[in-house]
């Protein structure tokens, strides 16, 4: 066997190294033709392209890369592609901080050309991070959401799923942001705490007498068409059916309803359309009539100005402040109070959302909540409270998903509309990708002419496309599609926040379009925040350190390991001490590794390995110990639970490998065995042992740190165990998975550390010296701890330096050394 000849492993010269080794010797590529090795497929989150990759993004995607090297050494054929989501808001506003100019201030296809090149640039920068960080994607399946395969993709579905019915153009009231000038589905809004004021405004009974409402946005009160009060609230019973007046000399009635919260001002509120869902609930329920005052910039006619000023268009804000004043003048204001107050703002750009007619193609799915509901009960949830996430939203869906946007980047909607019928056109399958500005339908309606139609202009939400990476990676429908043989994927691994968006509408694709769950396992992180109750993203730019820094500081390893300190779902604040410990455990696997390959220089595994019945008893331990680790952390790794699996492995690296069993067989390495046939049989079983334990240690903890036992394999194992990579080897080998276990060999192992432990404590506390000589040691124990002791009194001596050892009989183990 070959020694380990440098004196220190230098990270930043061996992991790039080792990189290129496995690409260019195909370790993790996918192998489609392969028919009998199981399939392990993964469904990868499309990183957004909206800015740098922050240590966020290593967190969570490392972790999921973590159990594809796992998945790939329990012999899985795993499919494990990348993806870049490169089409979408968060996409367009990184261009135009680049271009420092606005998408309305370019012409179409000059923005268009510079997304694609702007984003085309930033893949391979989040390609070449997420390389240098080991992962082991097969590079040879990536796609972007972009790509003309992709797009096909995309537009088919929407053709397939308009052809079933499933897809309708509607216009009713929708949610909008002003700032981004496009339609959102209800998962992109978040709510916002915001300082506001209360207003209360004095509307008039029918008797004269004041009714005061209570309002955050008195800016609405020209589109005031009823007001509403509990049917519970005494004081306001007695005006339901009746009639009130707004300062405005608006007429409206009074209605009773529960969803009034009684305790929430003055009680009584306005109906307004649109300030928020409720009023659009309650025109819809009594079919109250709609006034609409604010257009899609976010403005409002300033109809209730002076003559020489009705044309013009203010803000929310500023039209706010003249409602304020003409009550004012009025005096229709009771009182207005300061409150913070919670408001549903577009998650993009934080723009408090309106609600708007508009005409947009959506998805049915309020009507088949139960059916998402069920299909939930198939999933595995890791961790499994987060299904109570999605159960929740689920429940409460109020709207339809909103898939087309106006924008101008993005995938389109594969229509056209006949300016003489109104009828839709469709393309063609084969056709696809087509986008209707610039092509022209091939099966126009019987009676027209290029000139009698016209294309839809919408794009399609990203996540109309996102929601079918499952399809994508199989590439359904296309001639290689090998949606057979990856569908549904065994896992989809990704954060908390987009349960109720990526989760939700890829469920919702796979069950349209396929009927079934489009995924086995969820794996769910959490987020990596930069202080508490904040997490890290590129919005922000709260990043106080960049992934490549701390690969640089403590190696790719090293930042592996850290991914693997927090459990699924749960945020974690970055710390760097972390990092620490696990550029420490390189260091110790490094160290290790030298130390036991100067013991097996010149040992051949191939014809001196002693057979496992005939070996020392501690080297029988140290294996069955093994096989104990090796159990507990496959199961680790089976249950996705990264922590446990790394916990476990250090405990017994650190503690029974290096602390006890190297410290136990240094006399039987290292000792003369000239002459000595016991001797040389007692170094045989150490070696034996020893190869065997560094081998299947250093595949137990290579999912997580991938680099350091390569290079310990490449240089002690590859040629004698003949395998290309230590990754492309089991995890565990079956001998020692499926050993039997000895209850005697435990019970004797424990003994004999409890003897080590307190010899090493009664040196300690008279400071000699661990490796100091020792006359004789008296070992008082009972007839069974002597039997089991003397099958192990060579090495006894050896660890304790004693010359001689004595057992004297005795109810309770106890030592006496004689120095």
């Amino acid at each position: 066997m070959r020694k380990i000849e440098q004196e220190q492993y230098d990270p930043s010269v061996s992991e790039v190294s080792w990189q290129d080794f496995w690409r260019e010797n195909h370790i993790y590529d996918f192998d489609e033709t392969d028919t009998e090795t199981p399939v392990y497929s993964i469904d990868t989150p499309p990183p957004t392209i909206s800015g740098d990759i922050h240590i966020g993004h290593i967190f969570s995607y490392t972790q999921a890369e973590i159990i594809a090297r796992y998945r790939r050494m329990k012999g899985e054929n795993v499919f494990y592609p990348f993806g870049f989501d490169d089409n979408g808001l968060p996409t367009e506003k990184l261009v135009e901080k680049i271009m420092k100019r606005k998408g309305s201030e370019m012409n179409r296809n000059e923005y268009i050309d510079a997304c694609l090149r702007i984003t085309e640039e930033y893949r391979q920068k989040f390609k070449q991070l997420f390389q240098r960080m080991g992962f082991s994607a097969d590079w040879r399946y990536t796609y972007s959401t972009m790509s003309p395969e992709a797009q096909k993709i995309s537009q088919k579905s929407f053709l397939e799923l308009l052809e079933n019915g499933n897809i309708e153009k509607v216009e009713y009231p929708g949610l909008f942001c002003t700032e981004c000038n496009t339609s959102i589905a209800q998962a992109e809004v978040e709510r916002k705490e915001v300082d506001t004021q209360f207003t209360h405004i004095k509307f008039k009974l029918e008797n004269n007498e004041d009714l005061l409402i209570s309002t955050t946005r008195p800016e609405l009160l020209p589109a005031c068409v009823a007001v509403f009060v509990h049917p519970n609230d005494e004081k306001y019973q007695h005006l339901i059916g009746s009639k009130v007046t707004t300062p405005l000399g608006t007429t409206v009635p009074i209605i009773a309803d529960d969803k009034v919260q009684q305790d929430k001002g003055s009680g009584a509120v306005m109906c307004c359309t649109y300030g928020d869902e409720t009023d659009l609930y309650w025109v819809k329920k009594y079919g109250l009539p709609e006034k609409i005052i604010i257009d899609k910039t976010g403005s409002i006619q300033n109809d209730l100005g002076e003559p020489e000023e009705r044309e013009l268009m203010l803000s929310v804000k500023e039209y706010r402040k003249r409602i304020v004043r003409i009550l004012e003048e009025k005096k229709a204001i009771d009182s207005i109070d300061d409150i913070s107050h919670s408001v549903g703002a577009h998650e993009r750009c934080g723009t408090p959302i309106e609600i708007l007619p508009i005409e947009q193609w959506v998805v049915r799915i309020t009507d088949m909540k139960q059916e998402l509901l069920d299909l939930a009960e198939k999933i595995n949830w890791n961790p499994p409270y987060m299904k109570t996430r999605y159960i929740n939203w689920v429940e409460n869906l109020n709207w339809e998903w909103s898939i087309s946007r106006q924008r101008k980047f993005g995938i389109p909607i594969p229509i056209w509309y006949s300016k003489k019928t109104g009828e839709v056109i469709t393309p063609s399958i084969d056709a696809l990708p087509v986008n209707p500005l610039e092509d022209s339908p091939t099966n126009l309606p019987e009676g027209h002419t290029l000139e009698d139609i016209e294309p839809e202009t919408d794009v399609l939400d990203t996540w109309a496309t996102s929601s079918l990476t499952p399809q994508i990676n199989a590439r359904w429908g296309e001639k290689n599609d090998i949606s057979d043989k990856i569908l549904p994927m065994n896992m989809r691994p990704q954060a908390h926040d987009i349960i109720r968006t990526w989760t939700l509408y890829t469920i919702v694709k796979s069950w349209l379009h396929r009927g079934e769950i489009p995924w086995e396992t969820l794996m769910i992180s959490g987020h990596v925040q930069a202080k508490k109750n904040e997490k890290i993203s590129k919005s922000k730019g709260n990043e106080k350190v960049t992934p490549a820094e701390l690969i640089a500081k403590y190696s790719a390893d090293g930042v592996r390991y850290w991914t693997t300190g927090a459990a699924l779902g749960k945020d974690i604040i970055l710390d760097e001490s972390e990092m620490i410990n696990g550029k420490k455990l390189t260091t110790k696997i490094f160290n290790a590794s030298k130390f036991v390959s100067m013991g097996l220089e010149n040992f051949s595994p191939r014809n001196e390995k002693v057979n496992y019945d005939d070996r020392e008893l501690l080297d029988k331990w140290i294996i069955q110990r093994l096989s104990e680790v090796s159990e507990e952390v496959i199961r680790a790794f089976e249950a996705l639970n990264l922590n446990k699996a790394r916990e476990v492995f250090e405990s017994f690296f650190y503690n029974d490998f290096c602390g006890n069993y190297l410290e136990v067989i240094k006399k039987r390495i290292y000792a003369s065995v000239e002459g000595d046939e016991d001797a040389k049989q007692k170094r045989k079983s150490a070696q034996t042992s020893l190869y065997e334990t560094l081998y299947g240690s250093l595949r137990l903890i290579a999912p997580i740190l991938p680099h350091i036992t390569e290079e310990i394999y490449q240089i002690l194992y590859r040629e004698d165990e003949g395998v290309v990579s230590i990754h492309s080897a089991p995890i565990v080998d079956d001998s020692i998975r499926d050993m039997k276990r000895s209850r005697e060999i435990e019970k004797t192992a424990n003994l004999f550390f409890e003897v080590v432990q307190q010899i090493r404590k009664y040196k300690s506390e008279r400071k000699i010296r661990l490796g100091a000589e020792i006359n004789e040691i008296r070992v008082k124990c009972s007839v069974g701890e002597k039997e089991l002791l003397e099958k192990c009194v060579f090495d006894l001596k050896g660890i304790t330096k004693a010359q001689k050892i004595t057992f004297l009989e005795g109810e309770t183990l106890a030592i006496d050394i004689q120095e």
